[in-house]
């Protein structure tokens, strides 16, 4: 072996050579450091979530791409059914996410129409809260390209229940499945419908929900894609 390779000089050298450069760690710790921020603000702040199926129409389509503002009433985290923690309660009106209480748990998007104390009832094709009908005027026929299951009876309506107003959808063809059905909203409960009537399962069919189930409200629209493409016109629009 010769002499040079007995250079204790050359010990630090290699040392240093297998570590790996400064600015390479700090890029590691910085991309850490943001996928980390992401996933906390996703769990507990913010999240986008895709509307799957007509039940939200005229508000919601199928393939709205929507942001949920998971903040707005309390803490929920992944794999979890219920908020850890609550401070605040959906108000009337409020398009929320929320996790069904049918067999299969499904995560639903609806409409908050009552609250604890509310009466809500259903005659004929209009529901009723406190006695007071939600139906405000007809404003006219559906959109058929924009209906996930086009139906040349469907008609749009104005509704209004607190102080917000919207537009839901109902076919002519009313078959008065609910009809004659009163339920009180008990406390820590909140009764919720979809906007396309026809074509929901909501407090009609499982009840008023708990409050603690509701993950979060929506609150815009960031991207829209439809059977032909992306739906321009719908983009950065608020939810009503």
């Amino acid at each position: 072996m010769s002499e040079a390779e007995n250079s204790p000089s050359d010990a630090p050298a290699q040392d240093e050579a297998k570590k790996p450069p400064e600015s390479l760690r700090s890029t590691f710790g910085t991309v850490f450091f943001a996928v980390a921020i992401a996933l906390l603000i996703r769990m507990v702040a913010c999240e986008p979530f895709q509307i799957e199926g007509p039940s939200m129409e005229p508000t919601l389509l199928d393939g709205d791409r929507v942001i949920v503002s998971k903040f707005a009433y309390g803490l929920t985290v992944y794999f979890v059914e219920d908020a850890v923690a609550t401070w605040s309660t959906p108000e009337l009106g409020d398009v929320v996410i929320l996790t069904s209480t049918a067999a299969d748990k499904a995560v639903i998007v609806k409409r908050v129409v009552g609250v604890p104390g509310d009466v809500i009832e259903f005659k004929g094709d209009l529901a009723y809260r406190n006695g007071e009908p939600l139906r405000v005027r007809e404003v006219g026929p559906c959109d058929a390209p924009s209906q996930k299951h086009p139906d040349p009876s469907c008609r749009i309506y104005e509704e209004r229940v607190g102080d917000k107003t919207f537009h839901i959808s109902q076919s002519e063809h009313f078959d008065g499945y609910y009809e004659s059905r009163r339920v009180v909203v008990p406390d820590g409960h909140v009764y919720v419908l979809g906007d396309h009537r026809d074509e929901s399962r909501d407090s009609r069919a499982v009840g008023p929900i708990p409050a603690r189930r509701v993950k979060g409200r929506v609150e815009a629209i960031y991207l829209s894609v439809g059977t032909d493409g992306v739906r321009t016109d719908r983009i950065f629009q608020s939810v009503k």
